[in-house]
């Protein structure tokens, strides 16, 4: 910074002739601008300007080094002004990161209502299960569900997930219907990897140890394990809200507490929020809502 305000200090007094204009057009100090600019001239070992008592002029050294610095100075104002446009106005492109399928299932269809209302952003959505590093991949916001997130983050809780047990009524018909969390070992299980409780259940006050039938990772492969009639599925509710609400699946315990966390927008750093991640989280909160996910 000490480098660009004598450049500056230097050029204005070229331009005006004297220290005192420069000066006035820098609202400083005649004294502050004349000590930047010796001290701008003792770095460089170089005398850029003949001083006398009526005029000030660049020497010959300073001629040459005054073009440079009218170049440095004109990219530094259409630099600033490009930075504060974009930090005013939300434009640019969107990087962010979502589960898989939350994204197909939440972000996606509310795009369209985003782009209409923001036609200078583009998205680039980056989904699936893995957790990435988002200042390392360029990652502008993430979107993490979990039950208490990492201490070191900055987040913003945009929803509520809670896991549910699930199964289709063909399958209960032939299996039966548990009543108490223990009839859950005598069925055949479905669980998600991610979850904490892949292999630990737990059920209003009781943790049951269960070995799952199918283990998936994936989200889709989890609902359509659910709606295949492989088991009783331990599910994220956001994940097959549509299927309950058609009849293709029946929740079950539904009288006992199960585990439940937020959905929360992650940013690298809450010290500079663009308006383009600012305006995605405040839609996506909106519409999030407006389909009945609570926070």
């Amino acid at each position: 910074m000490e480098a660009f305000t004598g450049i500056e200090a230097f050029a204005r007094v070229v331009e005006t002739g004297s220290f005192t204009a420069a000066a006035e057009a820098l609202q400083s100090a005649k004294s502050s601008v004349s000590e930047t600019v010796r001290a701008l001239e003792e770095r460089m070992g170089v005398r850029l300007l003949d001083r006398t008592t009526r005029r000030v002029r660049p020497t010959e050294a300073g001629n040459a080094f005054y073009r440079h610095c009218r170049r440095l100075l004109d990219d530094l104002a259409v630099a600033r002004g490009e930075a504060q446009a974009t930090h005013r106005e939300p434009a640019g492109r969107l990087r962010i990161a979502a589960p898989d399928g939350f994204a197909e299932r939440y972000i996606v269809p509310g795009l369209p209502t985003f782009f209409a209302a923001y036609p200078t952003i583009e998205v680039e959505l980056i989904a699936g299960t893995a957790t990435l590093r988002l200042v390392e991949e360029g990652i502008d916001l993430a979107i993490r569900i979990v039950e208490k997130p990492e201490p070191n983050l900055v987040v913003r809780r945009i929803a509520t997930s809670r896991v549910i047990i699930v199964a289709t009524p063909g399958y209960l018909a032939q299996q039966g219907t548990p009543l108490k969390p223990l009839d859950l070992l005598a069925h055949r299980l479905i669980g998600f990897a991610p979850l904490a409780w892949r292999d630990s259940w737990r059920i209003g006050k009781d943790t049951l140890s269960v070995q799952p039938r199918l283990l998936t990772n994936n989200s889709e492969s989890l609902r359509a394990a659910a709606l295949a009639g492989l088991g009783l599925a331990a599910v994220p509710e956001w994940l097959v809200a549509d299927a309950l609400a058609a009849g293709h699946l029946v929740r079950v315990l539904a009288g006992h507490e199960t585990p439940s966390g937020g959905i929360y927008a992650v940013y690298p750093s809450n010290r500079l929020l663009t308006p383009k991640i600012r305006a995605f989280v405040d839609h996506t909160v909106r519409d999030l809502r407006a389909r009945g996910l609570s926070r």
